[in-house]
């Protein structure tokens, strides 16, 4: 579904590399799934463990179908710079989201946050600026532009799994936090902050 749509009108408005056929990857998911920003996960100077269970920084739980996109590869067909945008746009029948991963220590999260919201305003300004995008997006109910983040586990300060289980809980009683919480965003969306191991529910 996303992919017929970014392939046969996504590059009218931001034209496409000259010489480079659009091929599209599109994961279609059910019921609940885990992601990961594979390329931050290729750059990170820890060292992570090779189990995908260990690596996941975002659960999704859905009741029906969910197509996901790399918006990474959305752009890496583009001729110009998009600039800074988020790392996926995920849609269901009812709902849409586009998501900015992070793994991050707390003291650090304020500065990602940041960072997070700039790249999901700018990804939300280049998917509204093409018509045939915007109507698609508009005529589904809810509208998520999501952070979501993962406490950074050290595997050599923190290979015990009761650690990490502590770490997890710490970050599970912390009062103000809600996964429901949603808060007023640019072109209509909500702002939502998923903390890991809670699940984005579209």
């Amino acid at each position: 579904m996303l992919k017929e749509l970014f392939e046969g009108y996504f590059y009218l408005t931001f034209p496409q590399v000259p010489g480079r056929v659009v091929n599209l990857t599109e994961r279609v998911e059910k019921d609940s799934f885990s992601l990961l920003d594979e390329s931050a996960c290729r750059d990170c100077r820890y060292v992570c463990s090779g189990i995908p269970a260990d690596r996941k920084q975002l659960n999704v739980e859905s009741a029906g179908p969910i197509y996901v996109i790399g918006m990474d590869e959305v752009a890496g067909y583009v001729k110009e710079n998009l600039g800074e945008i988020c790392d996926y746009m995920l849609e269901s029948k009812d709902a849409v989201a586009v998501v900015e991963m992070t793994c991050s220590t707390s003291e650090y999260v304020t500065d990602k946050r940041r960072k997070a919201r700039r790249q999901l305003r700018n990804t939300l300004a280049v998917l509204m600026a093409n018509p045939v995008l915007k109507e698609h997006i508009e005529r589904r109910a809810v509208h998520y532009a999501v952070f979501s983040w993962k406490e950074t586990f050290d595997s050599r300060a923190a290979v015990d799994p009761v650690e990490k289980n502590m770490v997890a809980m710490t970050i599970m009683t912390d009062e103000v936090y809600s996964p429901d919480n949603a808060s007023e965003f640019d072109f209509g969306f909500q702002l939502k902050e998923i903390r890991f191991p809670y699940a984005l529910a579209i």
